[in-house]
């Protein structure tokens, strides 16, 4: 597949999902990438921690691994802020599965000292695995954007290139106290060279 051919894919399969509300617009002058935005609402009761420390099970410590799962929504969609906003809620376009390891302690990462937390591999599963994108990069404390690289993708997104910023909008409450964070990723898809 043609890298016009998969930005087509995303097009539509964007567009498919969420009707007009998928936000896919040129990105700003430049004439050789397109913009696609999705928000994700990560679901806590999801959250599955590995190879920690038993005697401290809510400490994790570099090198900790972990999975955690949230729904995708269309970019908007999610408000910024701590709000009562649900992962479960209406809306979802998909599912994502977010997989990774600690860089630092628990303990670095709540005082600040660590500027990138996590490593992860993180896929978009736009209705399921047969239309997927995949990332992978660095993750840092709340307020750090980072950048990750799409490094596959499935079905509608086999042969995409694109890179990801990813920026946390808030946390998720859902009615409890034990929320986890919001996301937005901004794909900057390439056109065919």
């Amino acid at each position: 597949m043609n890298q016009r051919s998969a930005l087509a894919g995303i097009v539509l399969t964007a567009v498919a999902l969420s009707g007009s509300h998928a936000r896919l617009a040129a990105s700003g002058e430049r004439h050789d990438s397109r913009t696609l935005v999705l928000d994700v609402a990560i679901d806590a009761h999801t959250l599955s921690l590995n190879n920690n420390n038993p005697a401290d099970p809510g400490n994790p410590r570099r090198g900790t691994t972990f999975i955690v799962y949230g729904t995708i929504f269309p970019g908007g969609t999610i408000p910024s802020g701590v709000t009562p906003f649900d992962p479960n809620g209406p809306g979802s376009i998909g599912t994502w599965v977010c997989r990774g390891v600690f860089l630092a302690d628990f303990s670095e990462i709540m005082n600040g000292t660590a500027s990138l937390t996590v490593d992860t591999t993180q896929m978009f599963l736009l209705t399921t695995d047969r239309n997927a994108i995949v990332t992978e990069g660095f993750e840092g404390n709340v307020g750090v954007t980072t950048h990750r690289v799409v490094v596959g993708g499935t079905g509608r997104f086999d042969g995409v290139r694109a890179s990801v910023k990813r920026e946390t909008i808030g946390v998720n409450r859902n009615g409890a106290s034990d929320g986890l964070f919001d996301l937005r990723f901004t794909f900057e898809v390439k056109d065919e060279d």
